[in-house]
């Protein structure tokens, strides 16, 4: 394998070098013969000067102590020499020396990465489930046995699955031709614990980025499908590793709940969760004591650590923080684990497995097995899950939707298996309308095929529709005989590109409008100036937001009452309404069949009561609907929020940015109203306090590369180690704090925040201002008074004197009950800048453990509309532009990005580590990623330019009183099943799959 992933030759290149040496063949035909292809090209000169005086400066430290030039020197000394030689390069570069340890870790990161790299292989890391390595781990051997055989087994048919239909090369011209290789060489390393020490059984393997085509000439991979296979091959593993465990040992699998916002985990019955939050709590404790090390590290040697420093330290922490004997052999580790489960539990760990093992040996189904009626259950539920999350989704997405389905079958053969997923994925295909019909097969690649619903369709002509339907409105502001000195007012108060956006938006007859800025261009002002006309022309103001903090903030700006999008559906056509339906029908009811007078009596007074309830949830003739963050909002929710509008003569006016963060649900439909116009536009910028950041922020906006430049000039982009990143901005973070200014420390991705939480609270504690005195949160950390905390669900019953606990709301800990529940008070913000002085509020313990985290770090989903003077964000390769732009773009005084040049380890084989970038290469190529979805309707105008999507005649909406009730509208309900056009009856047969 060396020679194959290492330099792209075939692994048996020293037999055919002396082989052809033999054969008297010249020195280059000699090398020829090694070559399988193209070799991997070899970038000379690559390594950089630091290395190379750092290198010198170890060779002298060990001849002054009487070693080898190569010999490894301490931590310490080594951490010495590179700060050294890294001040010296930089006052090289700058004539000047460092001004902070931000710019001299800079430079240690920027000259320590190589230059160039070619892509030898990928990795592929196959892990069961906790339960499953939790299980193997406190077992009896045969037990254990059993499980790792059925772990093999599992990689192997999920391997055969890739290459059978994910594993092809191109050719022709630029490779425009997918063809199938002759197969896959790879190499598979099994390891059975994490780094932290915990029982992990899982499998790297490393596919080299060489095959052989029909024409057997030897290619590169195409990567591209590999990439797009991932996720569908990862659920077949899972799936089959069930399988295999369940045809070897008597055991059951059930999906286990892991909080509303989490999807539920399929594991082991009869394994607790207590027992698998055992074996994941090495990892915290490695954490706790390496930021310990980094603080120390720092104001030893003036800057914070490098990757190589990290990196070499976490090994170091990983082996002290154990009990001694670190290197031991498996039956060790078994023994340590099964003692660590012994002293949780008070229960033998043979007793504990038995309890997996308490099942029974079921027969597995064969694909003829499943009956029409659980196969048709099954699509439809593939159908609704990739429809709810996607607008626009592939095969590759149908087929993991698949598997997550059918997880719960237990199948008796890997061939059964892969079957049945050809099967369900094939008709779920069939239901959905295809996008790239139209397209040349031989230029898409295998999954690559595009699939949407007739009913996202649909919603989306809803939309377009309704923005150029007139609105049948009672009064409009044309009719407007003098406007009053409110309005005037409220309209001279603008300036002139957001009162233009105001008269374009009041002026307009359509039923739909749209307002659309970038950050801090005054949309807020903007809306709160039409508001005011509105309803002194118009009609009444309603205002929605797809978050109860958004909703929150919008109610504040606009003096209207809001709600969140949810909420809105949830009591105008959702649940609440159906509940309304169904006592407003027995009150009828009972009206109708009663004798008694008081009965009848009552049964009106019900009636009444539920029509006056159900009034507050319709639109009023003449309304103004706002809905802030139309973004973040599903197409369905905004479809079925224009129909209420259209049935009710009312209006609605959708508001945001379509080049920032999108929904997490099948959205796209406010970019579609934005890029296809007329719009209402803001240009100009006022949030900035810099000029030179207001211009910037526009070219981040759209994702123009030279603007990195900019920032890098203006000191905004700092860039090195995960953990040197995490800290540089945790500590700029908590100095804007101490200096009272409101500030956001911010990342893409949850599990960053996490981290960054776990490390925020650490120099309260040292300061004494957080208790370590705590309670457990829904995300694994703890918290004590004094800590802030953000809540992540909606509980209306928990009132507070603004209105109720809100998800996204921040708060601080004033005390702990001892049932584990909490006394909070607002935290005092930006966006509540009175917040301190708020009313005590108690969360339950059950909504602790449940909905409750630590608030110091948020994403920058949560982070979108909201404003304060910084904001310091961590910016990774894999995140989309879209979070970067939220991320430099809230704060008024200062936006500063944290990026991490380091690949993440954890993808990465133990002991090797990929090639660091810098920080302008990392944003560069977040720039070039977008998460923005492309509508179906637009993906279909793609294909089909001249030819109506195919969306099946809908029934006619009945009024909004109270008949209504008995039912939801069918874009909330399920989805009917309706007939697909004649060209969608067949199945859609991919190449190789499904």
């Amino acid at each position: 394998m060396r020679n194959l992933v290492g330099a792209g030759k075939h692994p048996l290149a020293e037999q055919l070098r002396a082989a052809a040496a033999g054969a008297g063949l010249s020195e280059r035909a000699q090398e020829t013969a090694t070559w399988l292809g193209s070799p991997f090209r070899v970038y000379a000169h690559d390594t950089s000067a630091f290395r190379i005086r750092v290198a010198k400066e170890v060779a002298a430290l060990n001849a002054s102590r009487g070693r080898r030039s190569a010999d490894p020197v301490p931590l310490d000394d080594r951490a010495r020499i590179r700060t050294q030689v890294a001040a010296q390069l930089f006052r090289e570069e700058h004539g000047r020396a460092p001004s902070d340890a931000r710019e001299l870790a800079a430079t240690i990161a920027k000259h320590s990465r190589p230059r160039t790299n070619a892509v030898a292989g990928y990795d592929l890391t196959f892990s069961p489930v906790k339960s499953v390595s939790t299980l193997w781990a406190i077992a009896d051997r045969p037990t254990a046995a059993a499980i790792e055989r059925a772990h093999e087994a599992a990689v192997r048919d999920a391997l055969t699955f890739l290459e059978s239909t994910a594993l092809f090369t191109r050719e022709g011209a630029d490779g425009v031709r997918q063809v199938e290789t002759r197969g896959l060489v790879a190499a598979a390393f099994t390891h059975r614990d994490s780094r932290a020490g915990d029982p992990n059984l899982h499998t790297h393997v490393v596919l080299a980025n060489k095959v052989q085509g029909p024409d057997g000439l030897w290619r590169s991979l195409d990567g591209k499908t590999v990439y797009a296979a991932a996720v569908t091959v990862s659920e077949l593993y899972d799936t089959l590793l069930a399988d295999e465990v369940a045809r070897r040992l008597p055991v059951a699998f059930s999906r286990r709940d892991r909080g509303s916002r989490r999807n539920p985990a399929f594991e082991l019955d009869g394994i607790g969760d207590d027992v698998l939050a055992l074996f994941s709590a090495r990892a915290e404790q490695i954490h706790c004591a390496e930021l310990e090390w980094a603080a120390t590290f720092e104001a030893t040697h003036g800057r914070a650590p490098s990757r190589i420093e990290t990196t070499r330290a976490r090994q170091h922490l990983t082996r002290t923080t154990r009990p001694p004997k670190v290197i031991r052999p498996l039956r060790e580790l078994c023994a340590e684990w099964a003692n660590r489960a012994r002293a949780l539990t008070g229960v033998e760990p043979v007793d504990l497995a038995a309890r997996a093992l308490a099942g029974t040996y079921g027969r597995g189904l064969h694909a003829h097995d499943v009956g029409p009626e659980v196969r048709a259950a099954t699509v439809a539920q593939i159908v609704a899950e990739v429809s709810t999350k996607r607008a626009v989704w592939t095969t590759w997405n149908l087929g993991a939707a698949a598997l997550r389905a059918s997880k719960p079958l237990r199948m008796a053969t890997p061939e059964d298996r892969v079957r049945l997923l050809n099967d369900l994925t094939g008709q779920a295909a069939a239901g959905c309308v295809h996008l790239d019909d139209t397209r040349d097969p031989d230029r898409r690649r295998v999954g690559e095929s595009l699939f949407t619903s007739t009913d996202l369709l649909a919603a989306e002509k809803t939309l377009i529709g309704a923005a150029t339907t007139d609105a049948h409105l009672p009064r409009r502001f044309g009719d407007m005989r003098g406007a009053s000195v409110r309005v005037r007012v409220a309209l001279d108060t603008l300036t002139d590109d957001q009162r233009t956006a105001a008269e374009a938006i009041l002026t307009s007859p359509h039923l739909l409008g749209a307002l659309v800025g970038p950050a801090g261009s005054g949309k807020t002002t903007t809306l709160a100036a039409v508001a005011v006309t509105w309803r002194s022309a118009c009609g009444p103001v309603l205002g929605l937001a797809p978050s109860a903090p958004a909703a929150h903030t919008l109610q504040r700006s606009l003096g209207v009452g809001c709600e969140t999008t949810a909420k809105w559906l949830h009591e105008s056509v959702g649940p609440g309404a159906r509940a309304r339906a169904a006592t407003y029908a027995r009150a009828v009811e009972t009206e109708a069949t009663s004798s008694d007078v008081f009965e009848i009596q009552k049964a009106r007074a019900v009636q009444a009561r539920v029509r006056t309830e159900q009034d507050r949830w319709r639109l009023a003739p003449g309304q103004l609907v706002i809905i802030d963050e139309a973004s973040l909002a599903d197409t369905r929710t905004l479809a079925e929020i224009v129909a209420q509008a259209r049935a009710a003569d009312a209006r609605v006016l959708l508001v945001g940015d379509h080049l920032q963060r999108g929904s997490v649900d099948a959205g796209g439909g406010f970019a579609m109203l934005a890029r296809r116009g007329p719009t209402a536009e803001l240009t100009s910028l006022w949030r900035f306090r810099h000029p030179w950041e207001a211009r910037a922020s526009l070219d981040l906006r759209r994702a123009h590369p030279a603007v990195l430049d900019t920032y890098d000039a203006h000191g905004a982009i700092t860039g090195g180690g995960r953990s040197e990143m995490h800290a540089a901005a945790l500590a700029a973070w908590t100095d804007a704090r101490a200096h009272g200014h409101t500030a956001v420390l911010a990342a893409a991705d949850n599990r960053t925040v996490r981290e960054l939480n776990n490390a925020a609270r650490t120099p309260g504690i040292l300061a004494g201002t957080v208790s370590r005195d705590v309670v457990e949160l829904h995300d694994g950390l703890v918290a004590g008074v004094g800590d802030r905390i953000v809540t992540r669900h909606n509980h209306r019953h928990l009132r507070t004197p603004d209105g109720f606990v809100r998800n996204g709301a921040l708060w601080d800990v004033v005390a702990i009950g001892p049932d584990g529940s909490l006394s909070i008070r607002p935290a005092e913000t930006d966006a509540e800048p009175d917040g301190a002085d708020g009313g005590l509020v108690r969360l339950p313990a059950e909504y602790v453990t449940e909905h409750v985290e630590l608030g110091y770090a948020t994403t920058t989903t949560r982070a979108q509309g909201i404003t304060v003077d910084q904001t310091h964000t961590i910016a990774a390769p894999g995140m989309a532009r879209e979070d970067l732009y939220v991320g430099m773009s809230r704060g008024r005084d200062l936006n500063h990005t944290y990026v991490i040049t380091e690949p993440d380890t954890d993808d990465c084989l133990p002991g090797q580590t990929g090639p660091a970038l810098s920080a302008l290469e990392v944003l560069r190529e977040i720039l070039a990623t977008s998460h923005t979805e492309l509508s179906a309707t637009e993906t279909w105008d793609t294909y089909h330019p001249s030819v109506p999507p195919p969306i099946p005649p809908m029934r006619p909406r009945e009024s909004l009183g109270m008949s209504a009730l008995h039912a939801a509208p069918p874009s909330l309900a399920a989805p009917p099943s309706l007939a697909a056009p004649p060209r969608y009856d067949a199945p859609v047969i991919e190449r190789s799959w499904p």
